[in-house]
């Protein structure tokens, strides 16, 4: 329920009362999830993560001269079309863009289950955890797929596989969730310790896989991983002569003819974090320059933008730096060219040395300054969206707070890494990576399988769509205070908004147990029957929105 009070002057504040009613019942006869501390403290496969439920958000204001309150949708009113549901998602500029042109700034999470089968469904991924995510505000998954389970054998593709992963896109899409397929890689294949390639595709020359002390250093000491790299990057011929290359980029053909129609598509992230094989100490010692390696990985994406857009002419093509990125060095990808119905995004990632080894954020503001403004640097140069598709992996706060900070400093879409730990044999932290503990339990998502501090976090509110283009956004978690300011501008340059398209803030719960207020300059609001979503029209060029608790 919502009671409408009016400010003083031109504000008008809707206050929303704790969400009992979106509870769940402890009588409630569903299966209950593992608690996420005993999941914690007994295996230290499982990781944290985050729940909670979602609360209502709020209404507001008016004109500079003029009160204009509006209350919450009506039961009987239709409620504007969630992000997945308004048509392609496109990109423009830094942006992504919905159907309505709206630009998008997501807050999402990673899902890659990387032991065979290889799918979310068999990490236990399904209704209950697109369900939690949608209540707690999340409207992106970044949705891994391993080359290994799309191709086993060289040109032959397991679309049992790819359905699988199909039917895991629209149950998200339902629930106005986007979806980012994620090839994954780390350190190649299961014989380095890793995944990603077909047995048939490794090719290391014969050389064995020594050293093998596991994620991440292997990349740097096992040999035959490096000549793996070296060999793949060079398009080196496999079975039937043809190149490694050549093959993956055939596979990612087939995987857009099965995924390009299906709603809420956010695009196609090439590969996981490419490493360099043996430049890559020439990467670090010249800052970031690869050398030849920068031109081989340039040809890789090349090859698989072409296989993507001729199968899914509007698919956003992602592309990745080679990982030394993740610590502030500017390797210097180029975006791959495609058609004009097509678009390009830089995907990121940022972690911070001294958090992986120390679990602390001492020392990281200005190497993860340094990464976030080399992302608006080539996403700038290369017309490219710009997206930080991995961060995390831990519980430390002030390594969640730093860099979500600085993403919102820089207006730039998140996914965290990662939803659960799912028994992970590739991160820097698998006993604290997840939100959310182990999603082969059964049953809805409950409040002791959820790492609530995290979930605080991560979940504070945010500008899902603007009806313009955004210019600030920032987030006090002390005073739990949100602000978000755009102008009706559309992002692709071609005049204003009308006031029919609205715009879109998220308020989940979490961080508002008794109810919070929402104040707008320039524009009105509506809270959705959801009691998160707040639809701002506005009646100004400029918008600004302010929510505060009750």
């Amino acid at each position: 329920m919502h009671r409408t009070t009016h400010a003083p002057s031109t504000i008008t504040t809707i206050k929303t009362r704790s969400p009992g009613a979106l509870s769940r019942p402890s009588s409630s006869p569903a299966p209950h999830r593992a608690s996420f501390a005993t999941r914690t403290r007994g295996l230290a496969a499982t990781h944290s993560r985050a729940l909670f439920a979602i609360v209502a958000a709020a209404v507001l204001v008016a004109s500079a001269m003029t009160l204009i309150p509006r209350t919450a949708l009506a039961g009987s009113q239709q409620e504007p079309a969630s992000i997945t549901a308004r048509g392609h998602i496109g990109q423009s500029g830094k942006w992504y863009t919905d159907g309505s042109g709206r630009a998008v700034l997501t807050q999402g999470v990673n899902m890659v289950y990387k032991h065979p089968p290889y799918t979310a469904e068999a990490g236990g991924f399904n209704e209950d955890d697109a369900d939690w995510l949608a209540k707690e505000g999340f409207d992106s998954v970044r949705l891994g797929i391993i080359w290994k389970a799309v191709e086993p054998e060289p040109g032959q593709y397991d679309d049992a596989y790819l359905d699988s992963i199909a039917n895991t896109v629209k149950m998200l899409s339902k629930r106005g969730i986007m979806t980012l397929i994620d090839a994954h890689q780390d350190m190649y294949n299961e014989k380095f310790e890793g995944e990603f390639a077909p047995d048939w595709a490794v090719i290391d020359d014969g050389l064995p896989s020594l050293l093998k002390v596991g994620f991440p250093t292997n990349q740097a000491v096992n040999i035959g991983l490096i000549r793996a790299y070296d060999n793949f990057l060079t398009n080196k011929p496999g079975p039937g002569g043809v190149g490694l290359q050549d093959r993956y980029a055939a596979m990612w053909k087939h995987v857009a003819e099965k995924m390009g129609s299906l709603p809420g598509m956010m695009g196609y992230d090439i590969m996981n974090e490419p490493w360099p094989g043996s430049a890559y100490p020439l990467c670090y010692l010249a800052l970031g320059d690869c050398g030849a390696a920068t031109q081989h990985l340039d040809a890789l994406h090349q090859k698989a933008a072409d296989s993507i857009t001729a199968a899914d002419p509007q698919a956003i093509v992602h592309y990745e730096p080679y990982s030394m990125w993740n610590m502030g060095f500017n390797t210097r990808p180029t975006a791959p060219r495609v058609p004009a119905s097509a678009g390009t995004a830089l995907s990121w990632h940022v972690y911070c040395p001294t958090n992986a080894i120390a679990g602390t954020y001492t020392a990281c503001t200005i190497p993860d300054g340094i990464t976030f403004n080399n992302a608006d640097k080539v996403s700038a140069a290369n017309n490219s969206a710009t997206l930080l598709s991995e961060f995390g992996a831990t519980d430390d706060a002030d390594t969640l707070l730093g860099v979500t900070n600085l993403a919102r400093q820089h207006l730039t879409g998140w996914q965290y890494w990662s939803y659960c730990g799912c028994d992970d044999p590739t991160t820097q932290n698998q006993k604290e990576q997840g939100i959310v503990a182990d999603p082969t339990v059964g049953g809805p998502v409950t409040a002791d399988a959820v790492n609530k501090d995290k979930l605080a976090i991560v979940a504070a509110p945010h500008l899902r769509a603007a009806a313009g283009t955004p210019t600030s956004t920032n987030w006090d978690p002390k005073a739990k205070t949100y602000t978000a300011s755009w102008t009706t501008d559309r992002v692709d340059g071609k005049g204003t908004f009308d006031k029919d398209i609205t715009s879109e803030v998220v308020v989940p719960t979490v961080n508002y147990p008794n109810g919070f207020s929402i104040n707008v300059e320039g524009g009105t609001a509506e809270v959705a029957k959801d009691g998160t979503t707040v639809h701002v029209t506005a009646h100004d060029k400029n918008v600004r929105i302010t929510i505060t608790p009750k």
